[in-house]
């Protein structure tokens, strides 16, 4: 399930599973898999962090930019990210599989 693509964002967002093989059994084992060509090492959080602490997560998003790729994040980008991630743990949650 992609929740944004490159083609209408700065963020490439999908669920997966944290080792990217197969549909996840348990709500634990789904991952927030993040792409964007300004981030150095962030790849993504689990659904266990995005629940437990999403503004945290928001944080490691914003310490992770690189300031040599421009043009820069911006604040309005940070929150579509953040509508991203509240909605894929809204998706998890709902799903009575996992």
């Amino acid at each position: 399930m992609a929740y944004s693509r490159w083609t209408n964002s700065v963020w490439y967002t999908f669920g997966t599973s944290k080792d990217g093989c197969g549909r996840p059994q348990k709500r634990s084992d789904w991952y927030f898999k993040i792409f964007c060509d300004s981030l150095e090492t962030i790849g993504g959080f689990s659904y266990d962090e995005l629940k437990n602490d999403i503004d945290k997560c928001i944080q490691a998003v914003k310490n992770d930019v690189n300031p040599n790729i421009k043009p820069s994040i911006t604040e309005k980008e940070i929150a579509e990210l953040k509508t991203y991630m509240l909605e894929f743990v809204e998706e998890i949650e709902k799903d009575e599989d996992a």
